[in-house]
């Protein structure tokens, strides 16, 4: 099930402005970006150059070498 709601431009506020936002299109497509500014008569809306990935896993780096030279001497 999706967890997106249509909003109106009615319903849309200030508190929308500057966000990141996810658009379905009436022909299935979908655009990500954000809402720059919002006029009676539709939105501005700038898209994003890529989509982000909503998992981030942090490299962890662990210099090996290190530890074994330690337990040796």
């Amino acid at each position: 099930m999706s967890k997106t709601k249509y909003l109106p431009p009615q319903q849309l506020s200030a508190k929308h402005l500057g966000k990141p936002t996810k658009l379905l299109l009436k022909n299935g497509k979908v655009l990500y970006g954000t809402i720059k500014e919002i006029r009676s008569n539709g939105i501005i809306f700038i898209p994003a150059s890529e989509v982000r990935s909503k998992l981030f896993v942090p490299f962890i780096f662990f210099p090996f070498g290190f530890f074994v030279g330690f337990v040796i001497f």
